[in-house]
């Protein structure tokens, strides 16, 4: 097993959208703070009120958590030593309105993953067990879903081995069927590889990559499920294949798009 780093994102992606498509979550449109009943939140506005599961999905919540800006009030690192990740996120202040600016920001999927768990009254490794992963074959997974201090060093992240990342991105490619079960319905499919904001000058579904890559100069359209070090679950419709990448590269520049552009990708272009 490997461990996905930030591809794990896209998985909380994908189990909202089952959440929603049991009827355990009402919709993308639900405002978030009354999930959460039990905080007395910092910082709260109006704006703040206004924040949806959509807008975290879409790294756009507003609050002031970006990890490409230094001067942003919220941190990665001071969130994975709190005593509660969700409660560190929504006490953030806002930066700009829900629904505005793309801004990469962790705490906004373990919000959502952690309402999913509210919602569901299951820890969400093991709604993920029987709603994604049995039914996918994946029987071997490591997932420490715990958004506390506890997983400082861990992130809260999912291990899978490679051919277990390349079901879940095969699931995706076959619009949310697997051997003739629809597991996520299309129709969230489509919502989560559409465009909903723009994230470090890439466009973002929710928590989906919207990306796409030049080789021998060919543009090949992709969504990609991406984390810290090279880990890259890419989805290629035109080309109808999936590619998966691990990697080591942790806070560094990967070369994980490198080797997809030069060696697999180029034996779709026509030349020499």
């Amino acid at each position: 097993m490997h461990q996905l780093r930030s591809a794990t994102k896209s998985f909380i992606s994908a189990l909202t959208g089952i959440a929603i498509d049991k009827g355990l979550i009402k919709s993308v449109s639900d405002p978030v703070l009354p999930f959460f009943p039990e905080y007395q939140i910092n910082n709260n506005s109006d704006a703040k009120q206004r924040i949806t599961i959509e807008n975290l999905l879409a790294n756009q919540s507003g609050l002031d958590c970006d990890i490409t800006n230094s001067q942003a009030v919220g941190s990665e690192t001071d969130m994975d030593y709190s005593a509660d990740w969700v409660k560190y996120t929504l006490d953030l202040p806002m930066s700009d309105v829900p629904g505005g600016k793309g801004m990469y920001c962790s705490g906004n999927p373990i919000t959502v993953g952690r309402i999913i768990e509210k919602q569901t009254k299951l820890k969400l490794p093991e709604f993920a067990r029987q709603t994604l992963f049995s039914p996918l074959g994946i029987t071997k997974f490591d997932w420490y879903f715990q958004p506390d201090s506890s997983s400082a060093e861990t992130y809260c992240q999912l291990s899978l081995r490679p051919r277990d990342m390349a079901k879940f991105g095969l699931l995706y490619l076959n619009k949310g069927k697997w051997n003739n079960k629809q597991l996520i319905s299309e129709d969230w499919i489509t919502a989560s590889l559409t465009k909903h904001s723009v994230v470090q000058n890439v466009n973002y579904g929710y928590l989906w990559w919207l990306k796409y890559l030049n080789a021998g100069g060919t543009r090949f359209d992709g969504f990609a499920a991406q984390g810290n070090g090279g880990q890259r679950i890419y989805i290629w419709p035109a080309q109808n294949m999936v590619t998966i990448i691990t990697g080591g590269n942790f806070n560094q520049q990967s070369p994980a798009d490198e080797l997809l552009a030069k060696y697999i990708l180029k034996g779709f272009t026509n030349y020499r």
